[in-house]
């Protein structure tokens, strides 16, 4: 009797089994069926999409991953996401976070970016206009090439100096001590400047990077005017 029903449990057991067994087989089937239709539409649309995308599925599947190899790979990298380039930690002095020594003594008094004006209206400063507090004429902060020398008028002379990684600008020189063209060093003197109707001097910085002005008390030691 218990046989029987053992041997009954085990059709019923075996029947069900094949039953789940043809609905794994049949979802497959139809899973290749979808894509082998959409390869089908892609390669009747375009036939270089169809067979990147068949070449690709080939290589994923043909793939053998080598520790050897491929591990060097992500090493380097690795090694290259978390090494800045050398320009980078130089530039600057960023390295030691130190400032470059401004080009004269004195105050800033007209800062960098948008001045709005009493009357409404607004300028953008491309640098930062400096009242002098010494005597001393504005030098060069570092070794460069004299790019260009420009009379602009009532606004004196601006020099432009190409440095290894980024561009000073000097202006409101009434006198130019450097030469067009010319390399000159860290600390030589770059113009004169002329005393304005308030009896004070004033002297126009800026620095460029990347064709670009950028706040010049970024990059070297000034005071702000309170």
């Amino acid at each position: 009797m218990n046989r029987r029903i053992n041997n009954k449990f085990n059709g019923i057991t075996v029947f069900l089994k094949r039953r789940f067994n043809l609905r794994r087989q049949l979802k497959s089937v139809i899973c290749v069926l979808i894509i082998l239709v959409l390869l089908l539409f892609l390669k009747i649309l375009n036939n270089n999409i169809s067979d990147n995308i068949i070449q690709i599925i080939d290589n994923s599947i043909n793939y053998k991953f080598s520790l050897k190899e491929d591990g060097k790979v992500v090493l380097d990298y690795g090694k290259r996401m978390l090494t800045l380039p050398e320009k980078a930690l130089t530039v600057f002095n960023v390295t030691n976070m130190s400032k470059y020594p401004p080009p004269t003594e004195g105050t800033v008094y007209k800062p960098f970016g948008e001045v709005k004006y009493l009357d409404g209206r607004t300028d953008f400063n491309n640098g930062v206009d400096i009242i002098l507090n010494t005597d001393k004429e504005p030098v060069s902060i570092a070794k460069g090439v004299v790019k260009k020398i420009e009379d602009r008028g009532s606004k004196g002379y601006f020099v432009t100096i190409e440095h290894e990684d980024f561009v000073t600008v000097y202006g409101y020189l009434i006198t130019v001590y450097v030469d067009e063209g010319k390399q000159i060093e860290k600390d030589i003197k770059v113009g004169n400047l002329g005393t304005n109707k308030d009896g004070n001097k004033y002297l126009h910085f800026e620095v460029w990077i990347n064709n670009s002005p950028v706040n010049p008390l970024e990059y070297i030691d000034l005071a702000v005017k309170d």
